[in-house]
């Protein structure tokens, strides 16, 4: 048990792209000891074992149990395996574009909106249509890119039209709602952070 705690110290901070240095800033203690750590010449207080879990934004379990075996799954994802989502309505198809999102800290997607097709049922006609606006937990962020065609945006009591190459970046906790009022198709990417879907 002892020996493998120096080497999850080492794995986890080399896993968060972290320097000696930075462990070290963030743990408060010395380079040099983060080095002999690894190296396994010294062995962390309990205390120590706390504030380097915090440092490495890990449980302190996670430095007695073996880290989870990271898989190419884990990071890549051929496009004819993304898993897809259609919404009720039929108008707007998802297209996940990573797995295992509980693992993720942002989740991204592809949605092709139809035209009428929007976050929430719009039926025909009600093109200025007001569909229920829907928010995310405090604390999320949200990413948008047009990629094809366009989508009107409503957030902060405002109507947004955003066009092919167009973006938004926003508290995902303040309320909106979008429509595709266009006669095409739009293709649109969203990012959340962290996963809400």
């Amino acid at each position: 048990m002892e020996g493998k705690i120096h080497q999850r110290i080492r794995d986890y901070r080399k896993l968060k792209g972290l320097t000696l240095k930075e462990l070290a800033e963030r743990a408060g203690c010395t380079q040099s000891y983060i080095s002999q750590l690894e190296k396994r010449t010294t062995m962390p207080s309990l205390s120590m074992v706390g504030k380097l879990a915090r440092a490495l934004d890990v449980n302190v379990v996670d430095l007695f149990a073996d880290p989870p075996e990271e898989s190419q799954k884990d990071w890549h994802l051929p496009k004819e395996e993304r898993r897809i989502i259609e919404y009720p309505g039929g108008k707007v198809l998802s297209q996940m574009l990573v797995s295992r999102i509980t693992t993720k800290k942002m989740e991204p997607l592809i949605s092709v909106v139809e035209p009428g097709g929007g976050s929430d049922r719009v039926e025909p006609g009600e093109r200025s249509g007001h569909p229920e606006k829907i928010s995310h937990p405090r604390g999320t962020e949200e990413f948008v890119l047009v990629l094809k065609g366009g989508i009107d945006f409503q957030i902060n009591g405002k109507t947004l039209i955003l066009r092919e190459g167009d973006t938004l970046y926003f508290d995902g906790n303040r309320p909106h709602c979008w429509v595709n009022n266009g006669t095409e198709a739009a293709e649109v990417l969203f990012v959340f952070s962290p996963p809400t879907w």
